[in-house]
């Protein structure tokens, strides 16, 4: 039984051992990713190598990145560094180098004997002056902090910067490090399909820098999530709970926190040491208000209507739709889970209309889903990956979606 005064400790545990909110800091709680640590550790053991992490939003690439610095902390110089959109080439290496100290020794003035001098120390940062950098200034200034020890800098968001010239200077430095053998490893992370999204120069490039794709975690991967969350939270979790987390997530770590924390919480506050599946829609339901606010404005844009409609019940048909490998699917899909949630057998003209709306690029329900393929065989995937296992957990709440089949394997 919790005391009154063991209670605040105990739900501290819990929000320790699940980070909804930030990135992963504790290499214990990290789950995964095993393949993607190994890759980036032979680049940065390869001279010459560097790497770029891509990915939707919200697989856990700053979670790597962070679990990365710990584990080269030992080993090699790093720094990392977190892109804003108003950034450009210079205020990145302006602030990079800021991390990196140069000690200078001057003769001391006054009465003193000569020959006696005095240390300053200043950031490398301080060498590029007052005009924006070209890579070969920021070569020459890497060269003096690889002389001093290996060095590894993240450089996480690097999809933000709205710079024009940001990507080409970028690409440049990155040949210019490779060409001239620096022991330096840059590993830059962004949310994208493809490299050529984050660097559009990167056929100057390829063989200086290695791709490394974060997919979607594997349900074994977020089961270890929950499960080794609520043990570090000294909980114990039935199996039927992890099951519909791990569904419900649809391979985004994100929401598998989320859940799992908030049931978590609802067990201690109910004085249990285990999870059970009862918890879940609790905590599906607490979990709904710490969403992002721009998912619950998108969700409600997309179906807000003041008379009667199908929208919430297509846009929940897309999100539990099966989906291919690439996170696509059809109309056919949607049309099989209306059945399933409605009992109706639907035409797909009777909402090929609300598809076209979340599809659109206007109106308060466009921008929801891409639209590809030709006509009469369209694909479509939803555009942030987040909002698809949102509208599971509205439907779950509603009682729309069954909690035994609430998100279709994809």
């Amino acid at each position: 039984m919790t005391t009154a005064d063991e209670l605040p400790q105990r739900r501290a545990l819990v929000r320790g051992a699940f980070s909804p909110a930030r990135p992963i800091t504790d290499r214990a709680l990290f789950a995964g990713r095993i393949e993607q640590m190994r890759t980036l550790i032979e680049v940065i053991n390869q001279p010459g190598q560097h790497a770029i992490i891509y990915g939707e939003r919200g697989v856990g690439k700053t979670s790597l990145a962070r679990v990365m610095k710990m584990i080269l902390e030992t080993t090699a110089w790093t720094v990392d560094f977190t892109c804003s959109s108003t950034d450009t080439y210079a205020t990145i290496w302006r602030e990079i180098l800021s991390g990196f100290p140069l000690s200078e020794s001057q003769p001391k003035t006054g009465f003193q004997p000569t020959g006696r001098t005095q240390t300053f120390t200043k950031p490398l940062a301080a060498l590029l002056g007052d005009t924006n950098p070209s890579p070969n200034q920021v070569r020459r200034l890497l060269e003096m902090v690889s002389e001093v020890d290996r060095t590894v800098i993240l450089i996480d968001e690097f999809d933000r910067p709205e710079d024009a010239r940001f990507q080409t200077l970028f690409a440049d430095t990155i040949k210019i490090l490779s060409d001239h053998g620096i022991n330096v490893t840059l590993l830059l992370l962004g949310v994208g399909d493809t490299v050529g999204e984050l660097i559009k120069e990167h056929a100057s490039i390829q063989r200086a820098i290695v791709q490394v794709p974060m997919p979607r975690m594997g349900n074994d991967e977020l089961e270890h999530i929950v499960r080794q969350g609520m043990k570090t939270a000294s909980l114990s979790v039935e199996d039927d709970f992890v099951q519909r987390v791990v569904r419900l997530s649809q391979g985004l770590p994100h929401y598998t926190h989320l859940i799992s924390q908030h049931a978590g919480l609802c067990a201690v506050d109910d004085a249990r040491d285990v999870v059970t599946v009862a918890d879940y829609e609790s905590g599906v339901a607490a979990a709904l208000k710490d969403v992002s606010q721009t998912v619950r404005e998108r969700y409600h844009n997309s179906t807000y209507s003041k008379r009667e409609t199908l929208h919430k019940q297509v846009l929940l048909a897309c999100a539990v739709a099966s989906k291919d490998e690439l996170g696509t699917f059809g109309a056919a899909d949607v049309r099989e889970q209306l059945q399933e949630m409605t009992g109706i057998r639907y035409d797909i003209s009777s909402f090929a209309s609300h598809l076209n709306a979340f599809s659109s690029t206007e109106g308060q329900r466009g921008g929801i889903l891409i639209k590809k393929g030709p006509p009469g065989r369209f694909r479509y995937r939803f555009i942030d990956p987040l909002l698809p296992p949102f509208v599971v957990m509205r439907g779950t709440v509603d009682g729309v979606v069954n909690a035994n089949d609430q998100a279709a394997p994809l």
